[in-house]
């Protein structure tokens, strides 16, 4: 796959300022495509889009507000004036089974990992289409594969998200749109926020479980997740549709 082979196309990374957003943002910008970075994380944004340069930009974006969609969608239909890909990373979750979770706590995981996908696809649809097509890569998670009680709200929205992801391929397949929609499906990766997570009351067991279960599996690294995003993003993937890549080093095993 060329080094630049995403020169020319213009691409939006939500929850782009840290974590696994910012290594796509970093590699998509390394293969020559603008990158506008999108989260409500302002000076972690800007600041970022400063060192990738000029063909990098930060746009502030709360994914779960449709308002905060229509803006990002106007801006860009102002500058660059084109959008060729979308990458749907902001999410989240905690711990919490069945007893532990409360209601408001399953409405904002679903909001922030369901709601948004839902959000981003409809707004970014109409200019995806306008500039003869594109790719949308939605940042799913091997918890969207395999059940964790745990993680119980988590598991049902990246599962949830995963199956809406393959209705938007289709729909685009029905409407003779040239967009393409795929899931990656990260296992556990070192970000602050996985730092924050093992480090939280409780994990111990949580990590030990994993460990027992995966034995020869590393923890990942953003540009692992990265170079996956290019790929699906690039021309290169134009036969690659309604498919889960998974990004875990044997996870799932």
């Amino acid at each position: 796959m060329s080094d630049k082979n995403l020169s020319n196309k213009v691409a939006v990374v939500t929850g782009g300022a840290d974590g696994i957003g910012e290594g796509i943002a970093r590699t998509l910008r390394g293969r020559g495509a603008h990158v506008v970075i999108a989260d409500v994380q302002e000076e972690k944004g800007a600041l970022l889009a400063a060192e990738l340069g000029e063909n990098a930009s930060f746009i502030l974006l709360d994914v779960t507000d449709w308002d905060s969609w229509n803006n990002l969608v106007s801006e860009l239909s102002s500058h660059p004036g084109h959008l060729d890909i979308l990458v749907n990373n902001a999410g989240g979750g905690g711990f919490g089974n069945l007893d532990q979770l409360n209601v408001e706590e399953w409405r904002n995981i679903m909001a922030l990992n369901m709601d948004s996908v839902f959000l981003g696809c409809k707004a970014a649809a109409p200019l995806l289409k306008a500039d003869g097509g594109g790719s949308i890569i939605n940042i799913s998670s091997t918890n969207a594969n395999r059940a964790w009680a745990m993680f119980s709200g988590y598991c049902a929205a990246k599962a949830g998200m995963t199956m809406f992801s393959k209705c938007v391929a289709q729909h685009f397949l029905e409407t003779n749109a040239n967009v393409r929609c795929n899931t990656v499906h990260p296992g556990p990766i070192e970000t602050p926020n996985f730092k924050r997570l093992t480090a939280a009351e409780g994990a111990e067991q949580l990590l030990a479980d994993w460990q027992k279960n995966n034995p020869f599996t590393e923890i990942g690294t953003v540009e692992d997740i990265g170079e996956v995003v290019a790929f699906l993003a690039s021309d290169e993937a134009r036969y690659v549709n309604a498919s889960e890549f998974v990004a875990a080093g044997g996870t799932l095993l």
